[in-house]
């Protein structure tokens, strides 16, 4: 069931990208050899002592989005054996598959309705809110000549973008940050497991932030605003069906934490890399048309979700490689991206006369399209716009190392130090 033919060389026995110690900190911080290896040597590679596969080339990756009854998005949530977790966990909610961890049709009825309250409507009135928001953030630091753009800017910005599109008190932004991070962090620790404390912080994490999207539903059930959450509970009451509490608690957990960390990712990688070569800054200061372009091939070539899990629903073969059911498949956006039979020639190269570089796969493909991917580009768009007009002779500052997180699934920047023109 679900073969797919291979194109490449089979591999068998010992591979020699085997010498990569995935998911080792070294290569969390520079994973291309990697990837190019992969594509090259096992572009379905099994991760040695694990039921892990990594997929890496493009039309390998489509193909599993596109055959979800193969590859599914279903997790089977475990009570868990640590009584001191259970007891953290007990005090939330039980685990609830929606938006991200369904397959169709469950899922095709999750996303009609979070399109619903998040229509192209909805993001264009929202444009300019945001660059309001943007500019108050540049306000802050503009007349320092000097900022840290990944803190001062690339994360509060969709923090609160996310906080007052859901209607909530920008006061609590620093709980809904550490909460986010926390379930990041705990959603990556099947491939770099966590120490003990971390574990347990984690766990809390998730009981706080379900417990705090309980009580804002039940708030906006009770006296509606004009706000998402509201909008969500009132198309909710319209289906035929509704959702049960507990799975509209885990959309907005979806939504705060995909609205929030992976376009500040996106965001610090695409400033690093549009000033780590001036020429390309300043060709954007010259043709702002480049701008939609620019985005394109950032997200492309620095893509802030590296990759997407799936389980096999039964044993299938996938580019010559034979999976059992059951097996976690990784679909490896950051590799999917440089493959150089969809990208052509120099797919390491960042370039901004790539002929097609909105075939990127950062938002995924198929059934599991970010439903936000609108938000994020406008952000980054706004962004762009704003720093040309207002940050004169933008550049890096020389003391930056340029050290990424060493995160599995998420790709970003720690600092991105840069100097420009007081104001």
């Amino acid at each position: 069931m679900g073969q797919r033919e291979q194109k490449g060389t089979e591999m068998s026995g010992t591979c020699p990208v085997d010498r990569f110690a995935y998911p080792a900190d070294e290569i969390l911080e520079n994973p291309y050899e990697f990837y190019t290896a992969m594509r090259e040597q096992a572009p379905v590679y099994h991760v040695a002592g694990t039921n892990v596969y990594v997929v890496s080339r493009y039309e390998d990756a489509v193909y599993a989005s596109q055959h979800p009854e193969i590859f599914s998005s279903k997790r089977v949530w475990m009570a868990s054996d640590d009584p001191e977790v259970a007891a953290i966990r007990g005090k939330g909610f039980p685990d609830s598959n929606s938006l991200t961890a369904t397959d169709p049709p469950e899922h095709t009825r999750l996303r009609a309705l979070s399109t619903k309250v998040l229509s192209p409507r909805r993001f264009a009135a929202m444009e300019p809110g945001v660059r309001a928001l943007v500019n108050n953030l540049v306000d802050a630091f503009i007349a320092d000549g000097q900022a840290d753009l990944q803190s001062q800017f690339a994360t509060p910005l969709p923090l609160f973008v996310i906080i007052d599109l859901l209607g909530l008190d920008r006061a609590d932004g620093k709980d809904l940050k550490r909460w986010s991070d926390d379930y990041s962090e705990a959603m990556a620790s099947n491939s770099r497991p966590m120490k003990r404390h971390r574990v347990l912080e984690c766990a809390q994490s998730l009981t706080d932030l379900q417990l705090y999207f309980s009580q804002k539903i039940k708030e906006r059930t009770a006296s509606p605003g004009d706000d998402l959450i509201s909008d969500l509970i009132k198309a909710n009451n319209a289906l035929a069906e509704p959702c049960e509490h507990i799975v509209l608690v885990d959309i907005l957990r979806i939504f705060l934490i995909g609205g929030n960390e992976t376009t500040a990712l996106a965001i610090g990688t695409m400033m690093y890399r549009l000033l780590e070569k001036p020429e390309l800054f300043a060709r954007l200061r010259e043709d702002p048309t480049l701008i939609p372009r620019a985005i394109e091939e950032s997200l492309r070539f620095e893509s802030p979700t590296q990759w997407s899990g799936r389980t096999t629903a039964a044993d299938t073969e996938l580019a010559g490689v034979k999976i059992p059911a059951g097996s976690r498949v990784y679909l490896n956006w950051g590799s999917v991206n440089r493959d150089e039979t969809k990208f052509t020639a120099h797919a390491d190269a960042f370039d901004l006369d790539r002929p097609h570089p909105s075939g990127q796969l950062a938002f995924g493909y198929g059934p599991h399209f970010c439903v936000g991917s609108p938000l994020a580009r406008m952000e980054m768009r706004i962004t762009l716009e704003v720093f040309i007009a207002r940050l004169k002779n933008l550049r890096l500052d020389p003391k930056n190392e340029f050290h990424f997180h060493a995160h599995s699934i998420l790709r970003g920047l720690k600092q991105l130090y840069v100097l420009f023109d007081p104001a």
